[in-house]
């Protein structure tokens, strides 16, 4: 009847899927026992595992490891259940009590899901090693996937980039796999094979957006923010729809402070009928960069309505209530955003930032501790804590906090700076001027933002004018 006879096959087999299920669900509903052979039950699980009904699948793998309790392949299957309910370990233990079946490919399947899961990579590539001969090179898309990700997460990126390339020719989605070979690339500074690869795939396909984007991703993973543009444009004008490519340009002008291109590139999203939470509130963030309180605003709710999860549409609405005075409301809303995304140390800034405009020193200072212990190797924490004590002329506990900062964050240079105006403040000038050589010495540049701690206590003072001017001197030197 086929000429075909893989499809024969395979309508036969599905025939018998849908017999084996229809079969049990009858005696489910029937409230009775009802005998299946191990393969009907096979059927049954992956029939209910595919639905991602987890509940049905469970009880289907328990009925089954009843009627076959040595059946391996069912034990195999369920082995995947635990390994679906993130019980991995559960699952490995159940794996180490079949006997093994050089035959069974699912079995070095599951036994490399479990160890990957469990954090043995090298286990898991030997693993799915053991099943790749069971496969057809058309049909091992998965697998290469696999193998690559355990050797990029045990940093041999240079393996990882070999089983991405494996992978590449049966991806139907590229995306991903872009991603993580530009990923492997730049991780092992192979920088300049990452643009030679991407180049070659354009040079074959000039209307692969993915691979344009890709260039621009490479661009912006060095720095080379002004250099990303165009091929995130050329991206763009291939696939207008492409939202994350948008966004990423978006961001390239943001970050450069070209806060209307940023708007035009999200607005030019809109107009292709692509409208997410992320670009509302992207949109919001660059009217409020631009003081344009109100469109901002407008943007920021919008936001949340499209989606109330999205942390970044509430801190935004709080931005814009603090720039109007509103500071409890705006406490409230950066709250709302903190509970949403509580490892935002930005959202805890703010916070604090609001208590203290309102003179509530002590609630401030709770949520810039709370910062410290969240993030203690961050100088910002320890800056902004030092700067409230000075505030409240504690000048002794902001040096205390500084000298355990600098011990913390690897003598950052903004700590120095302000630890060596709270030692001129304190009239202490040998700790001053020591302290104030090392952060011209860490960051020169930065020293006209150290004058304007106290203009009149700093700018006129001769021992500092003469300190800079030898670090000026020194810096000039080096740079010729």
């Amino acid at each position: 009847m086929f000429e075909d006879e893989d499809l024969e096959d395979y309508l036969e087999e599905e025939q018998d899927r849908k017999a084996a299920v229809e079969k049990y669900e009858n005696m489910l509903e029937a409230h009775n026992s009802v005998y299946f052979d191990s393969e009907e039950f096979e059927f049954i699980i992956d029939h209910y595992t595919a639905q991602n009904d987890l509940k049905k699948s469970r009880q289907a793998v328990e009925i089954a490891m009843a009627q076959h309790p040595e059946s391996n392949l069912l034990k195999i299957k369920e082995a995947r259940q635990y390994l679906l309910e993130n019980d991995a370990q559960r699952a490995f233990e159940l794996l180490q009590h079949i006997d093994r079946d050089e035959e069974e490919p699912d079995y070095f399947l599951t036994l490399g899901s479990c160890l990957a899961l469990l954090g043995k990579s090298k286990e898991a590539i030997e693993s799915y090693c053991n099943a790749l001969p069971f496969f057809d090179e058309d049909e091992k898309f998965d697998l290469y996937n696999a193998i690559a990700y355990e050797y990029q997460r045990l940093e041999k990126f240079d393996l990882a980039i070999d089983f991405y390339m494996k992978a590449l020719p049966f991806a139907d989605e590229h995306d991903t796999i872009y991603h993580e070979i530009r990923c492997c690339y730049m991780s092992a500074r192979r920088d300049q094979e990452a643009f030679d690869f991407f180049q070659k795939l354009i040079d074959e396909n000039p209307h692969d957006s993915k691979a344009w984007a890709s260039i621009g991703d490479c661009y912006r993973m060095r720095g080379q923010y002004e250099e990303s543009i165009d091929p995130y444009e050329f991206a763009l004008s291939i696939n207008p729809t492409d939202i994350w490519t948008n966004n990423h340009l978006a961001d390239i002008y943001y970050d450069l402070g070209r806060y209307k291109e940023a708007i035009d590139t999200l607005e030019e999203a809109l107009r292709n009928g692509v409208e997410t939470s992320m670009i509302r509130a992207a949109l919001g963030d660059c009217y409020y960069r631009l003081e344009d309180l109100q469109t901002a605003e407008e943007n920021f709710l919008k936001a949340v309505e499209i989606n109330p999860l999205i942390g970044s549409g509430w801190a935004g609405l709080g931005y814009v209530l603090s720039d109007r005075g509103q500071n409890k409301k705006a406490i409230r809303f950066f709250e709302k955003a903190l509970e949403l995304e509580p490892w935002e140390t930005d959202y805890l800034y703010s916070i604090a930032a609001e208590y203290r405009t309102m003179n509530d020193n002590d609630t401030s200072m709770q949520y810039l501790r709370k910062i410290q212990e969240m993030t203690p190797n961050d100088p910002d924490a320890y800056y902004y804590i030092a700067d409230l004590y000075g505030a409240t002329d504690k000048i002794d506990e902001a040096i205390n906090t500084l000298v355990f900062g600098l011990q913390q964050t690897d003598n950052d240079s903004a700590l120095l700076y302000l630890l060596a105006y709270a030692y001129f403040v304190k009239g202490y000038r040998t700790q001053a001027i020591e302290t104030l050589d090392r952060a011209l010495y860490a960051n020169f540049e930065a020293y006209p933002d150290f004058l304007e701690f106290d203009r009149e206590l700093l700018a006129n003072d001769m021992d500092i004018l003469n300190l800079i001017e030898q670090h000026k001197n020194n810096h000039e030197n080096l740079s010729h």
